[in-house]
């Protein structure tokens, strides 16, 4: 933690300045300023005299910093933005949102996720930009006698240091009950808008079988957490930087940093990889195995540390190590066969075609084997890869290394036993209905999924595609056994962000009662995902959804997330909507998806704050941050301009999702594909969340 007394002994003028005015801006780490009361008070107050026809040129002006408490209008004009305080900001990111605040703490709830429950509740500011310097000097925070705190609360705990020094600045005993009555009567325990702001968004969802309308609201501290984290040099989270106009207008925290918003960026980063085919392979090598799987720079980091290259300090941590290690390295042999792999299901998905010549013995015994045999081929599997190994330069020096001979062998063991495993058979009492929607594209979808995030689209936003897709499909079978799409699970094949900015149309008149142009809304630069997507929903009826296909292709919701969702190119000639009653054909078919997509897991571990995801993500890379709800701020309840008859604000809960590469869900096999891989809508009386779901 930085402090104030470090920062003034700061010899270069011009660095000591901008230091001082960053270490109080709400963005910054709160600053320890025990001894240095006086000075944190005079930079305080300085920044709040800060303006463009006057700028400060000294944040240590004691003159200039006393001259503000002694003006009266600026007084006034502090204690008018106080009813304008708030914990959840509903003007970010419009800044149309007006004459509103919010001010409350999250609904008391067992789950794990992080929302602004772990951090102390902080408040922030967000009214009109032209007043936006009067509440810097009460509102940023900085660390005293091992608190954070700011003036606001200690003016309203009364703290006697406090009410001293601001009396010794020029807010005289009578201004000093005035600020604390102000604050006694516009910042409650909680407030909430009596009506709903036509530029806040309303999402529905299900509720005691109605419909509840949810507006997602920012939380202040978070969103300070955010700005913190990224600017600390230790964490190792990752951050990306989206720009938003009329900063002051939105508030405080957004006005201080230019409208500069960070927020977390955990892109899915899955790509098309043709190369990864087996036609490819052939055509580029002459052979059945994909060698980069086991020579890239991730696989030779893997067996450096496996080899002791990277010495840890106990016996449990090295074990821990070797196991992580292994786990990884058998996963890349498994991708290594994969192409031999995909050779083998098309010869027994085919077994009346004509048979290629295989002229490898080994390509020729994998292939011919039974699979209960596959064990037997252990030892020529075993030296083709240490063959390749030998064969690169980058893994040469791994070749039979005597510390890696027995741990490559057992992985590969592992990985011909799962092969070898027999087919599950079908619980045919638990019959279930599938729907495989398989290739197809969204374009411009939302990858922002929440204020805080942006990656994989929201699940929520998923959820909400499914039900939408329920909904109009019952509408044009009209069954008297209406079909309830109750789960998902979610595959992404490539995706690709990118930022950008699109013209937004004409919504009013430049001048009133008047001939005028029409203008448009001011533009702001998104961050929009194309996306190829799998979706496997599950259907509940007693009615067969085999007999509805036309239908549900008319059924099928032109937008996904936020983006337009199309159907594969007919020159693809992909069988995008399939129906299955069957698990095992089901798993049949997902099992031989394409490799260098990713499937999006539900998480048994979920980060409370900030530093357990940080954890989590470092401990796994595998471990994604997503958006997975909404956390109440409220019980609904009815107000005005609700889309439903009840309403609730509510904040952005975030997540944790795994990515399992196509293999591993392959090697894991269907019943725990059916157990694990399934997302579904989950509502309390204080959260809304898209959850696991085994049922």
């Amino acid at each position: 933690m930085k402090k104030l007394c470090d920062v003034l002994q700061i010899e270069d003028n011009t660095e000591k300045q901008a230091t001082l005015k960053k270490v109080f801006m709400p963005y910054s780490a709160c600053i320890d300023i025990d001894g240095c009361e006086k000075e944190a008070l005079t930079v305080l107050l300085n920044l709040s005299t800060h303006r463009k026809g006057s700028p400060c040129g000294d944040w240590l002006d004691i003159e200039r910093a006393k001259s503000y408490l002694k003006d009266q209008a600026d007084i006034d004009a502090s204690l008018a933005e106080i009813k304008w305080f708030h914990t959840h900001n509903l003007k970010f990111p419009d800044c149309r949102v007006k004459e509103q605040r919010l001010i409350a703490k999250p609904l008391s709830t067992s789950e794990s996720f992080i929302s602004s429950v772990s951090l102390d509740q902080g408040l922030g500011w967000a009214h009109n930009s032209a007043v936006y310097r009067h509440t810097l000097w009460l509102l940023n925070s900085f660390n005293w006698q091992s608190e954070s705190v700011n003036i606001l609360s200690l003016v309203q705990e009364e703290n006697p240091v406090w009410l001293e020094l601001l009396q010794e600045f020029g807010l005289n005993i009578k201004q000093q009950d005035l600020l604390l009555k102000t604050i006694e009567l516009q910042i409650p325990a909680s407030t909430f808008p009596d009506s709903v702001s036509p530029y806040s968004k309303q999402l529905r969802f299900p509720w005691n079988n109605d419909y509840l309308s949810v507006t997602p609201v920012v939380s202040h501290a978070i969103q300070r957490e955010i700005e913190v984290k990224a600017r600390d040099k230790a964490s190792k989270l990752s951050f990306v930087t989206s720009a938003l106009p009329n900063s002051a207008s939105i508030g405080n925290l957004c006005g201080s940093l230019g409208g500069y918003m960070k927020a977390l960026n955990y892109p899915l980063d899955v790509k098309s990889v043709a190369e990864q085919t087996l036609a490819a392979s052939r055509n580029k090598s002459g052979k059945y195995f994909d060698d980069f799987q086991v020579t890239n720079y991730k696989i030779c980091q893997v067996l450096n540390r496996l080899i002791g290259a990277e010495p840890l300090k106990n016996q449990k941590q090295r074990e821990k190590a070797r196991k992580v290690q292994s786990k990884i390295l058998r996963k890349q042999i498994a991708l290594w066969m994969l192409p031999l792999i995909e050779l083998r299901d098309i010869e027994d998905a085919e077994p009346h075609n004509q048979q290629l010549e295989h002229d490898d013995p080994l390509v020729k015994s994998f292939l011919s084997l039974p699979e209960s045999e596959f064990p037997s081929l252990v030892h020529e599997l075993n030296q083709r890869l240490h063959f390749v190994f030998q064969e690169n330069k980058f893994t040469a020096k791994f070749a039979y290394h005597p510390k890696l001979i027995q741990v490559v062998k057992a992985q590969i063991v592992w990985v011909l036993e799962q092969l070898s495993k027999p087919s599950d058979h079908e619980d045919a009492a638990r019959e279930q209905q599938y729907i495989y929607l398989s290739s197809l594209r969204v374009q411009d979808a939302v990858a922002m999924s929440s204020p805080y995030l942006c990656g994989a689209p929201s699940l929520t936003a998923i959820w909400g595609f499914m039900h939408h897709y329920q909904r109009e499909f019952n509408k044009l079978v009209n069954s008297d056994s209406p079909f309830e799409f109750s789960r998902f699970a979610f595959y992404v094949r490539t995706e690709n962000i990118q930022s950008t900015a699109k013209l937004t149309e004409p919504n009013s008149l430049a001048k009133s009662r008047t001939l005028s142009n029409a203008k448009r809304p001011t533009i702001r630069s998104e961050r929009l995902a194309d996306l190829e997507i799998d979706l496997v929903i599950r259907v509940d009826s007693d009615s067969r959804i085999s007999d509805f296909l036309s239908e549900l292709r008319a059924a099928l919701p032109a937008a996904f997330a936020g983006g337009a969702l199309y159907q594969p190119l007919i020159l693809s000639q992909i069988d995008w909507l399939r129906t299955f009653s069957s698990k095992s054909e089901l798993f049949h078919v997902l099992k031989g998806i394409p490799a260098y997509g990713s499937w999006l897991y539900p998480s048994e571990k979920q980060p409370t704050n900030f530093n357990e995801l940080e954890h989590l993500i470092t401990e796994d890379a595998d471990n994604l941050p997503v958006s997975i709800g909404y956390h109440l701020l409220e019980h609904p309840t009815e107000r005005e301009n609700s889309i439903t008859d009840c309403h609730a604000y509510a904040e952005n809960a975030l997540g944790i999702a795994k990515r399992l590469n196509p293999i591993e869900v392959r090697f894991s096999g269907r019943d725990h594909f059916f157990d694990n891989a399934f997302w579904a809508l989950e509502s309390t009386s204080a959260t809304i969340l898209i959850k696991n779901d085994r049922n």
